[in-house]
């Protein structure tokens, strides 16, 4: 039976290139390592290391299964992630709606950094129109909204301002504004409403 101990000696002993060194990685003994790469090797029925040279060097089986183990080794730690998510409390789904017309370059940044602190949350994203966005959070179709403002807010919901969107007026080259009249600049609030 294939073991995480096994697969992690391999991923390990390929990633470094040597079992000396894939020991020094686990802090095993390096006996201890080749043991469970030969016991994979037996247990799957397949040599995923060439050992006629000075350093082992992957198969084509073995490079083949390098990337399945190294999933099934990123899923357990993701496994362990929402376990320790869920004994912290941590929400481990968000239902994000977010106004279409919200640019898109200020989300990605966004989304990076949600990602690298809460890694086991999966995020889901709703792109409706304007006005969707606060039906959808008091419907309880998303967890938080973000939107530009409006007029008349929603009194069930609570409202935080995220910061000022600049907008670009332009017009027409045969609209009267094109003859050198001047608008100011105004800027939009985005707000995301929240249950």
């Amino acid at each position: 039976m294939v073991s995480l101990e096994q697969l992690q000696s391999f991923v390990a002993a390929a990633e470094t290139g040597s079992f000396s060194a894939a020991a020094r990685r686990l802090r095993k003994a390096q006996s201890a390592v080749s043991t469970q790469v030969a016991n994979l090797e037996t247990d799957l029925n397949l040599a995923l290391f060439r050992r006629d040279g000075r350093m082992p060097t992957l198969t084509p089986a073995g490079e083949r299964l390098l990337a399945e183990a190294r999933v099934v080794l990123d899923r357990r730690e993701h496994l362990i992630g929402v376990a320790r998510s869920l004994e912290e409390h941590v929400e481990n789904r968000l239902v994000l709606a977010i106004d279409e017309l919200y640019p898109e370059h200020a989300l990605g940044a966004l989304f990076a950094e949600f990602a690298a602190r809460f890694p086991t949350v999966e995020l889901e994203i709703l792109f409706p129109l304007m006005e969707d966005v606060s039906r959808l959070v008091l419907d309880g179709g998303a967890d938080l909204g973000v939107m530009w403002r409006q007029e008349v807010l929603p009194t069930e919901l609570g409202f935080h301002t995220l910061g000022w969107v600049p907008l670009k007026l332009v017009c027409g080259r045969g609209h009267p504004l094109a003859r050198g009249s001047t608008v100011p600049a105004e800027t939009a609030p985005a707000w995301p409403g929240r249950s």
